[in-house]
C-alpha cells in the first residue's frame, strides 16, 4: 500500500508541475477570436476576447499574410494548451 501511496504522490506533483506550466505558457499568449471586417472595401481585424465580465473588442488594423498567420497560429496553440490544461485539473481533482 505504501508503494502505491508513493506512486500517486509522484502522480500528483507531476500533474500540478504540468498545470502550472500550462498556466505560464497560457498567460504568454494571445487570447480571444479573431474577427475580420470589411469595411468599405478595406479588411480590417479586430481581436475579440473576454476580461472578467466585460468583452473587449480590440482594433489590430490591416494584417498582411505573415502576421495574420502568426496571430491564427497563436490563439490556435492557446486553445490547444486550454484544453490540456482542463485534462489536467480534472485529473489533479481525480487524485
Amino acid at each position: 500500500m505504501e508503494i502505491l501511496n508513493g506512486i500517486l504522490k509522484e502522480e500528483l506533483n507531476r500533474l500540478k508541475s504540468l498545470k502550472n506550466n500550462y498556466e505560464h505558457e497560457l498567460n504568454k499568449l494571445l487570447k480571444g477570436s479573431l474577427v475580420k471586417k470589411e469595411i468599405k472595401g478595406q479588411v480590417y481585424y479586430y481581436l475579440n476576447y473576454r476580461n472578467g465580465k466585460k468583452g473587449i473588442f480590440k482594433y489590430l488594423g490591416k494584417l498582411d499574410k505573415e502576421k495574420l498567420s502568426k496571430i491564427k497560429n497563436e490563439i490556435d496553440e492557446r486553445r490547444k494548451l486550454r484544453k490540456l490544461f482542463i485534462k489536467v485539473k480534472k485529473d489533479i481533482a481525480k487524485l
